[in-house]
């Protein structure tokens, strides 16, 4: 986890937790993914390699939540998150991965306005 992350890693690492726990038990590996446009958080958790179906809990919802309200209020707002954890021997282990909105430099919007003080002129 890179060290920008270290301040959240309590809730991710609770996070990784719930969702292998809302998983079926023959899954050795999953991808939560997680979208937000602002106003709205969607996700899901998937197997793409085996079957059945993950249940997303209420607890995990919250996780979700958290996680990106907690980032959201230090600056670090992101459009998609992914989570993928996997089996390793006996170990568990995962990865994350976050997508930001890409937006314009402040600089050229603001360069090509012109003050109200001179109208008309070029």
């Amino acid at each position: 986890m890179s060290d920008k992350l270290e301040q959240y890693s309590d809730v991710i690492t609770r996070l990784v937790s719930e969702a292998v726990a809302c998983t079926p038990q023959e899954w050795t590996r999953g991808t939560l993914t997680i979208e937000c446009d602002g106003t709205r958080i969607d996700y899901k958790l998937k197997n793409e390699d085996q079957p059945g179906k993950a249940l997303i809990s209420e607890k995990l919802r919250d996780l979700i939540d958290e996680l990106y309200v907690r980032m959201a209020h230090s600056g670090d707002a992101w459009t998609q998150a992914v989570v993928t954890f996997f089996q390793e021997g006996d170990d568990g282990k995962f990865n994350t991965s976050f997508q930001y909105a890409k937006t314009p430099p402040a600089s050229s919007t603001s360069a090509k306005k012109k003050p109200w003080w001179k109208f008309g002129r070029a």
